[in-house]
């Protein structure tokens, strides 16, 4: 018989909040160096002034807000043609700009993009353990596109992390016992999609990966269950959302998306070459992580084609319409859903997804880092390229603030996004004219538009002020200098060059000369075209 006393004696200690916290502490901190190191190298090496994208929406922005606490209606009708609704990204960005300038707007994107990273971490964790995270994260943090969307105060950071948080809740729903998450993934789909239009593509993803990650773990009924909640929510939220909105969205929906004109065609091939120079490395990565997940988890097979199909609808969009604006940006969203397929095949490669612990030591984890320094290497130059793509517009601003005056004369700008939002502080908005779509009447005479519009303006010195720099608007800038001199209405004031990584350029500023007839602007050899 035992008695009590030849029983072992254990110790039982207490493990305190603070012992809980060191000891969960370690299996974050590959994460934490990951997206300090994505913060670190956004703000360091991608520094420039407003892009035209950026200075539109956070000018835009602004007007609204101030609209909105009883100011003037803006003259601009944004809904009209932004790629995504006006009263959303815009006014949350052009708060920021308002209190911390163009920084602090950026800095908003990064979050978003840090964001993303941190939901692919956590997918990746819980499907494929944590190896799997650590490579599926650092491979999608150092892509080139993903360092410039976090610098970049546009739509679509915030868009593709509304679209992650959604595709997570699909993924965390489908595995939960509970199914009540799947109201969530309704509105965060219409908010993502009211961000950015385009993000409706990705709408039918993220359900896939709710009915077959569902069908994996709990079955056919609590999938539909959780399908139904998810897409009672989806038409509530739409149909609010649409009782709301300016109905000239509709307009922008088809013109920016749905039926967009290619602005820059290139070659389905040569668009194809891109994306693979791009995001090849991942993409093929995440090739080989389908394959092993067929091989060692074919219940997720289903979602891992999803997944993997889901991450090539930008690319695929694209390539169809033979159109390169945007794509660099909205790689990002697209490379979201194989990145933690990525990083599975890494780890396995690695040596990390052995089926015995004792085997799973990650004796070769040098060619999977290899791996993710090259995406590296790649990423930081791609990066850099891109936002090194537009011209520094700092000597621009200073040039135009010693031109411009409060409320006084209207200007004629090619780059007008850019000095309209850099020039805000000294200038009205009825300041300020494009040179497309321009519009302009005289008493007692018809009313023109676009280019005799122009002329018929540039003869009546109606401009006091224009700005050409023959690189945005090429084609009608040399219109315009042309018939400047025609006039002889304008005297050339600035010339101000520029670097981008395309070259070297020159902005030039003209003002309405003292006596019409007398300007000094006589010949397009005073330019460089």
């Amino acid at each position: 018989m035992l008695t009590t006393s030849s029983l072992p004696k254990y110790t039982v200690n207490r493990i305190v909040r603070k012992q809980a916290r060191a000891i969960v502490w370690p299996s974050y901190w590959p994460l934490v160096l990951i997206l300090a190191m994505q913060a670190i190298i956004s703000l360091v090496t991608l520094r420039n002034t407003a892009f035209q994208d950026e200075a539109l929406y956070l000018y835009a922005g602004r007007q609204l807000f101030h609209y909105w606490l009883g100011g003037p209606a803006p003259l601009d009708r944004y809904a009209f043609y932004f790629s995504g609704y006006p009263g959303l990204y815009p006014v949350i960005a052009g708060v920021l700009d308002m209190i911390g300038g163009l920084e602090l707007a950026r800095a908003y994107s990064l979050l978003c993009m840090m964001g993303i990273n941190i939901t692919i971490y956590y997918l990746a964790q819980k499907f494929f353990q944590r190896p799997s995270a650590i490579f599926a994260s650092a491979l999608y943090g150092s892509l080139g596109t993903v360092l410039y969307v976090g610098r970049l105060a546009t739509f679509d950071a915030m868009c593709f992390c509304l679209v992650a948080v959604a595709a997570l809740l699909a993924f965390q729903v489908s595995t939960s016992r509970r199914p009540w998450l799947a109201l969530l993934i309704g509105p965060l789909l219409v908010l993502a999609v009211l961000t950015k239009y385009a993000a409706m593509l990705y709408v039918p993803a993220v359900l896939g990966i709710l009915i077959f990650c569902s069908l994996a773990y709990i079955g056919w009924w609590r999938m539909l269950i959780r399908l139904a909640l998810a897409l009672l929510t989806l038409a509530a939220s739409l149909y609010i959302a649409y009782q709301v909105v300016d109905k000239s969205m509709f307009h922008a929906i088809a013109g920016t998306t749905t039926d967009r004109t290619a602005f820059i065609q290139k070659s389905r091939l040569e668009l194809f070459t891109h994306v693979m120079q791009m995001a090849g490395i991942v993409y093929l990565a995440a090739l080989v992580g389908v394959i092993l997940v067929y091989i060692y988890h074919r219940r997720l097979t289903l979602v891992a084609l999803v997944m993997y199909g889901s991450s090539w609808l930008v690319p695929a969009y694209h390539i169809y319409k033979m159109e390169a604006v945007s794509l660099d940006k909205h790689f990002s969203l697209g490379l979201l859903f194989c990145a933690a397929l990525a990083g599975y095949a890494l780890a396995w490669i690695s040596g990390f997804m052995q089926r015995t612990i004792a085997n799973a030591n990650g004796r070769y984890w040098l060619s999977g880092l290899c791996v993710v320094l090259l995406v590296f290497v790649l990423g930081t130059q791609q990066s850099q390229t891109i936002f090194s793509g537009w011209a520094n517009t700092t000597d621009l601003s200073y040039a135009l603030h010693t031109q411009l005056r409060h409320a006084s004369g209207r200007i004629l700008v090619e780059d007008i996004e850019v000095a309209r939002y850099d020039s805000e502080d000294i200038t009205e908005e009825w300041q300020w004219n494009g040179v497309y779509y321009f519009y302009y009447s005289r008493p007692n005479q018809p009313a023109l538009l676009g280019d005799p519009a122009i002329i018929q303006a540039l003869k009546d010195r109606y401009f006091t002020t224009v700005e050409l720099s023959f690189n945005y608007q090429p084609a009608e800038a040399q219109f315009i200098a042309r018939q400047m001199i025609a006039s002889k209405n304008y005297d050339l004031v600035a010339t101000v060059p520029f670097v981008n990584s395309y070259g070297t350029g020159h902005f030039y500023i003209w003002r309405s000369a003292l006596e019409p007839g007398h300007g000094n602007f006589k010949s397009m050899s005073q330019v460089v075209v």
